[in-house]
């Protein structure tokens, strides 16, 4: 019987085909695994609420660049460690100055954050640092830090003595239109407050050295009587505060060589005042004038009363107040300025608006110095003449029912009103200021006769006949003073300002029955 030959075989047994494959494959996915795995860092924490392992992500500008892979409690009990696992990308950009914080919901009564955060939970938030040198261990900051100066746009700095209501990201308005927002607020070791904002890039033309920024509540309300005025800003602006600023023509665009710092004003009336020229004003307690007073200058006003305060007196009252910049040629050492306050008498009321407006200050300008202190007068001037039309004085023994703005007639018609009054230089005569309208002032000629208007005139007795004259009712309750003209040439040639004429009490029947053919309106001067 033959005996089996055993031959050995050479080569490698197919048996290890299926190992070397498993490892083939093994060593390609620790490769890969090693490729794809993220770095390890640890930024520790106050508390874990709301973080969840392996779901609660780190985002980058609205990017997951990590996950949250375990907590650790550090040994003194005070702070969680977590272990994140960031991105490979992101290695080289963890720097000791990157900064991480946790976003969670917020809802305050200035201020709301996070609303995301209802939905796909809390999350870390990271901030990019600047610097080169790099670490794996951060503390998370208790809040969002301000915005880098490295953002793009315009970094102002506004600088403010009184508490503000605003927090980071509040609203910055020009024209209602949000330009930027509030980064920061800070509280200086002096006391004074530092807001930085930024403008974003698009918007950065609208601010120059001549802006002016000032809070901004959301809600205006202005109760000048007769008009009040509500205006409502967005919600936002409402519930988180923010910032407004207009700019005046002619200023400089903001660069690197010019200042970007600002004052930041509490209101916006405030900051449109911020160029006025400040004076100093002192009268009496029974005024009744007000911060907010106006200050007029024919009609128009020109600036306002801002702070009124008691002397120790307790019968002068010393207040400043503002005046339009391009206005101070009025104000001289010989400016007259009193208040004008609601007069009563029998026909009504003088200076209604001051019952609803309040009292107010008006102002004549003089020639004298500059001056910035002024001592506010209890009535207007004895004399005030104006500009236009024709400034005539009258001379009577008695004052009676005149006064100030009465009525002057011709014909029943007004073509006048009086300016002023005082007594005569001996003190035996009333001197009486009127004013000519200017399409008038052609009525008035050297033999022009002026009388007292009482309203009603009796003439006769029991035994004679009784002639009774009326004129109009406002003639009747407030009095007032008519004249009339001779005809051709006993008129006489026409007058001067300050020509004086005589008041009579009473006119005489012929000067009722004059009417003299006159041109009416402006005419050369002669």
């Amino acid at each position: 019987m033959e005996r089996p030959v055993i031959k050995e075989k050479k080569g490698i047994s197919p048996i290890w085909i299926l190992p070397l494959v498993a490892l083939l494959i093994g060593s390609w996915l620790l490769y890969k695994d090693f490729e794809e795995s993220g770095v390890m860092i640890t930024v520790r924490i106050k508390d874990a609420n709301g973080l969840t392992i392996d779901k609660t992500q780190v985002m980058f500008k609205g990017l997951p660049v990590g996950t949250l892979r375990g907590f650790k409690v550090t040994p003194d009990l005070q702070h969680i460690d977590a272990r994140i696992e960031m991105t490979k990308e992101a290695e080289d950009e963890l720097t000791k100055d990157t900064k991480f914080w946790v976003v969670r919901p917020e809802v305050s009564m200035n201020r709301i954050t996070g609303l995301d955060t209802l939905v796909s939970g809390s999350y870390f938030e990271v901030q990019l640092g600047t610097g080169t040198e790099q670490s794996h261990f951060f503390t998370a900051l208790d809040e969002a830090p301000p915005l880098s100066k490295h953002v793009p746009g315009l970094h102002l700095t506004l600088q403010s003595l009184t508490a503000t209501s605003l927090s980071p990201s509040s609203p910055v308005l020009f024209k209602k239109v949000e330009v930027g927002e509030v980064i920061s607020k800070t509280l200086e070791e002096d006391g004074s407050i530092t807001t930085r904002i930024i403008i974003y890039p698009q918007f950065m033309a609208h601010v120059s050295t001549n802006s002016r920024f000032y809070l901004n509540s959301g809600i205006y309300l202005q109760a000048n009587l007769p008009k009040i005025s509500l205006q409502i800003d967005p919600i936002k602006t409402i519930i988180k505060g923010g910032v407004s600023f207009d700019t005046a023509p002619g200023g400089k665009a903001i660069d690197d060589n010019t200042a970007k710092t600002f004052p930041l004003y509490k209101d916006r009336q405030t900051a449109q005042q911020a160029d006025d020229i400040e004076i100093e004003l002192t009268f009496s307690v029974d005024h009744g004038l007000e911060a907010g007073a106006d200050i007029r200058y024919q009609g128009v006003k020109i600036g306002s009363v801002t702070t009124v305060e008691l002397e120790d007196d307790f019968k002068t009252v010393r207040a400043k107040a503002h005046i339009y910049k391009s206005l101070n040629r009025l104000l001289r050492d010989d400016t007259y300025i009193w208040a004008v306050s609601p007069r009563f008498s029998l026909a009504g009321v003088s200076n209604f608006d001051t019952i609803m407006k309040g009292s107010y200050l008006n102002l004549i300008p003089g020639n004298g110095k500059p001056t910035k202190s002024f001592q506010v007068r209890d009535s207007r001037p004895v004399n005030q003449p104006l500009s236009k039309g024709l400034n005539l004085i009258l001379e009577t023994d008695r004052l009676g029912s005149l006064g100030y703005d009465k009525p002057v007639y011709y014909r029943q018609v007004q073509v006048g009103h009086t300016t002023g009054y005082e007594l005569s230089a001996t003190g035996q005569n009333v001197l009486i200021y009127l004013n000519i309208h200017e399409p008038y002032v052609n009525l008035i000629r050297e033999n022009t006769r002026f009388w007292n208007m009482s309203g009603l005139r009796i003439k006769g007795g029991l035994m004679t006949l009784m002639k009774i004259t009326t004129e109009s009712m406002a003639a009747i309750l407030d009095g007032g003073i008519s004249f009339s003209t001779p005809e051709k040439e006993d008129m006489g040639n026409r007058v001067a300002n300050d020509h004086h004429f005589t008041l009579h009490s009473d006119p005489d029947d012929a000067w009722l029955n004059w009417s003299p053919a006159l041109e009416l309106g402006e005419l050369p001067d002669k």
